[in-house]
């Protein structure tokens, strides 16, 4: 028969408020339980039957029995059974919450494991053909994106000749913005009154806003000085 503990004590601990208070004392050779509350006037006894089928000596033995279960006592083991209970629990939530960080732990450690390989390949890695792969896959596992680089003609390209590449690519690039023509709109005549001679006629300029958007779109930035 298994017993619920908490029930119990919470059944004594109700009985034991219902009880008479003080110290209970019994004598020996004695029928009665005598207790004390404090005073004089408040001095009796609580009636201890024997049934006449016990010995003496088992009469004194339950009697002290139950004197010493007295309602003090079965308070006071009612409130360290409780006080262990609570501490019990509290050992009990410490324990998984340390059980939950442990997990989340090791499913980070889990996560991060072929981060860890990619990075290690990448390291080891000799080829820059490997390296950009291994870079790739890298990048992928966390989400960034990559630019494209220069494609690749032989996967054993060694990283010097990679810088090459990437050199040569670039100073191309720069060329190709210094040497950038840009197709300026038509001139207009600006002196075209008819008092105006020849000679006035035949100064152009260009217009500034169509100008400006020439610039702008072949990528120029420019400053008015």
């Amino acid at each position: 028969m298994t017993t619920d503990i908490t029930e119990l004590a919470q059944s004594l601990k109700a009985a034991a408020e219902k009880a008479t208070p003080g110290e209970w004392v019994y004598f020996p050779k004695n029928t009665s339980i005598e207790y004390d509350v404090g005073s004089d006037e408040s001095q009796g006894s609580i009636l201890y039957v024997d049934s006449g089928d016990f010995t003496q000596v088992q009469t004194d033995r339950n009697g002290e029995f139950i004197a010493l279960a007295n309602p003090a006592n079965v308070l006071a083991l009612v409130e360290a059974l409780e006080k262990a209970q609570q501490e019990r629990e509290n050992w009990r939530t410490s324990f998984d919450n340390e059980r939950f960080r442990a997990d989340k732990l090791k499913a980070y450690i889990d996560d991060m494991e072929p981060i860890r390989a990619a990075a290690e390949k990448l390291v080891r890695c000799k080829g820059r053909y490997h390296s950009e792969q291994n870079y790739r896959a890298l990048a992928a596992l966390f989400g960034v994106k990559t630019p494209d680089l220069p494609p690749l003609e032989n996967e054993n390209v060694h990283y010097a000749d990679a810088a090459e590449m990437e050199i040569a690519a670039l100073r191309q690039r720069i060329a190709e913005l210094e040497s950038h023509t840009v197709k300026l709109p038509k001139p207009i005549s600006v002196l075209h009154r008819r008092e105006f001679t020849a000679a006035h006629c035949a100064i152009y300029a260009y217009p500034e806003a169509e100008v400006n958007a020439a610039l702008a779109a072949a990528g120029i930035k420019w400053e008015v000085e």
